[in-house]
């Protein structure tokens, strides 16, 4: 005889949705490409905390797979990686037409990268360090507005 089925677990204090939100609707999804680890990690918990679902990518080749097989609202793309870079990987998604409409914003330290990024098919740029506000009610509108037509 068995005993009396198990307690359902707690649920944590702030939800982590791995495909649907807690009102069972589709949670907007985020590819996050980034090298520096405690910089993904500090993404991946602050956009994690507003609701969005993470893909992390340590690379751009990563960025390129993940993008490919999750198919992501929106791709936050760190321009300096190891073995492919995030002009490199922004092209080659654009390159697809699944990802001619999705918003990719660079994320970079480099002042003065705004042309390079634009011209590589970034839709925005966001400079490090990231003031946390500013940074979710951005990637919150792109969500919205997604990508602009090309002019």
């Amino acid at each position: 005889m068995s005993g009396p089925p198990a307690a359902p677990a707690a649920k944590p204090s702030h939800f982590h949705p791995a495909s649907r939100d807690a009102e069972g609707s589709r949670a907007p999804s985020v590819l996050l490409a980034e090298d520096h680890e405690d910089s993904l990690d500090a993404l991946r918990t602050l956009l994690e905390a507003f609701g969005f679902k993470v893909y992390a990518a340590r690379n751009g080749h990563e960025a390129v797979e993940l993008a490919t097989a999750h198919a992501p609202d929106l791709v936050l793309m760190d321009m300096m990686m190891p073995h492919l870079d995030g002009l490199e990987a922004t092209r080659i998604l654009r390159a697809s037409a699944a990802f001619r409409q999705v918003p990719i914003i660079a994320v970079t330290a480099l002042e003065g990268s705004r042309e390079r990024v634009l011209e590589a098919g970034c839709d925005d740029l966001v400079l490090k360090p990231i003031e946390v506000r500013g940074f979710v009610d951005r990637v919150r509108a792109w969500m919205a507005a997604g990508r602009r037509p090309a002019a």
